[in-house]
């Protein structure tokens, strides 16, 4: 159970896609629900708005009140030494990620528990959407473990996942309240521009499975048309259609990598134009601690994107790793009997 927490740490994303209000109201409603009598957290729009009123004791860490990733960064590093009975996170699958990449740097197991008001809200570290915090219920929440992914650039490590890792040209965002498909290049630069999913292929790109036992190819040239890391959850077992993803649900490998002909990521494709366009051809293979994927020799601008976050626009030279990270951080989640459905 995930009782008794006193002191708790809250950072907002007010730019995450649901909007600033719901995000507030949700942090506002969060704290009630867990009981805190003490918040720590950042300037302005970074959780001091949103406790304005609150009736606990409020401990502000002044990094500057814009927004930025490396300012959300700064706050929740302040935060881990301060080490919280737990921090409360409100925004996309990006910024949890971002949070969790700091804790894990400062080796700090202060759980996370995210509250989902961005695009999608479908990462590990989510608990609840904002329009789902009534349900929250200490008695009925529980601490837990999570596995991420971890993305390398030429030995450099860029990024670690807890939803999935993608290469390819457009991330899904949200843009005049609509979930658009972005320019990810562009909104790597802080710039929402829409655009049309396109491949990464090139006549030399590669991807490379390696293990213990040797290397093997998973795709090349014009089959690399996007390349997808992601977790095979428990629901995909039984789900054969989803192909190999099901069989690692099943042994209880963690993640997988999809390769596909076409891109994957995208929300604005219709039913017509699904129905008629060519043949989506996939090649599987799970990861795990000692199975890594290489990605190799792509387009010139196609985007490393870790949760959402375009991290690095890659050059046909550029080397991406993609490999698992077993018990990274500490999450919540609802007890098994009484997760939502």
């Amino acid at each position: 159970m995930a009782e008794g927490w006193q002191s708790v740490g809250l950072i907002v994303n007010p730019s995450a896609g649901k909007g600033v209000e719901l995000a507030y109201g949700a942090a506002r409603d969060a704290l009630c629900r867990l009981g805190a009598s003490g918040v720590l957290t950042g300037p302005g729009e970074l959780g001091q708005v949103a406790v304005v009123g609150w009736s606990g004791r409020i401990t502000v860490h002044d990094v500057g009140a814009v927004v930025s990733r490396e300012r959300t960064q700064s706050v929740a590093r302040w935060i881990a030494q301060q080490r919280p009975d737990a921090l409360i996170v409100v925004g996309g699958d990006g910024t949890l990620a971002d949070v969790a990449q700091v804790f894990i740097e400062q080796n700090c197991l202060v759980p996370l528990l995210g509250i989902g008001s961005g695009s999608t809200n479908v990462g590990r570290l989510i608990t609840c959407r904002a329009n789902e915090v009534w349900k929250l219920d200490p008695a009925k929440l529980e601490v837990w473990s999570v596995d991420c992914l971890t993305a390398h650039v030429n030995g450099e490590l860029l990024g670690r996942a807890f939803n999935d890792v993608v290469i390819g040209t457009t991330v899904v965002g949200t843009m005049e309240g609509k979930l658009r498909d972005l320019d990810a290049a562009e909104r790597s630069r802080g710039r929402v521009v829409g655009a049309t999913p396109r491949s990464i292929a090139t006549p030399e790109s590669m991807v490379t499975r390696k293990a213990k036992d040797g290397a093997t190819i998973v795709a090349q040239a014009e089959s690399v048309g996007t390349v997808v890391a992601g977790f095979a959850e428990p629901p995909f077992f039984g789900k054969a259609v989803c192909g190999g993803i099901c069989l690692a649900a099943l042994t209880g490998l963690p993640a997988g990598c999809l390769v596909s002909n076409l891109p994957l990521v995208q929300v604005e494709i219709d039913a017509g134009t699904l129905a008629q366009t060519i043949p989506i051809v996939s090649s599987y293979v799970s990861l795990d601690e000692d199975i890594t994927v290489m990605v190799e020799k792509v387009q010139e601008g196609a985007v490393l994107c870790v949760d959402g976050n375009p991290v690095r626009e890659l050059g046909f030279s550029d080397r991406v790793v993609i490999s698992v990270n077993r018990d990274a951080v500490r999450g919540v989640r609802f007890q098994k009997e009484q997760r939502p459905s």
